[in-house]
């Protein structure tokens, strides 16, 4: 089994397919693909942690350099990046 590319196009098929090898008794395949899993899901929630700070820098960068052009999703953007971390 490629756990790793299993789980780098599908969490959810990742996840099915350690369950079947865990009602099958393959318990050692299971704890590779439950480990292959997790690293999968760490690296997608860094992206898209990266992705939302990229957002939120540019609409500060904005609202700090373009006063009259500031509009309500940039406060938006703002606010919710400020509760969400």
């Amino acid at each position: 089994m490629n756990w790793q590319e299993l789980s780098s196009h599908s969490h959810y098929k990742t996840a099915v397919t350690i369950k079947n090898e865990l009602q099958q008794g393959n318990l050692k395949e299971a704890s590779i693909g439950i480990e292959e899993l997790i690293e999968a899901l760490s690296r997608s929630e860094k992206r898209a942690l990266k992705s939302q700070l990229v957002r939120l820098m540019m609409h500060i960068i904005k609202w700090k350099s373009q006063p009259e052009k500031r509009s309500l999703s940039w406060v938006a953007t703002i606010i919710n990046a400020r509760h969400v971390g």
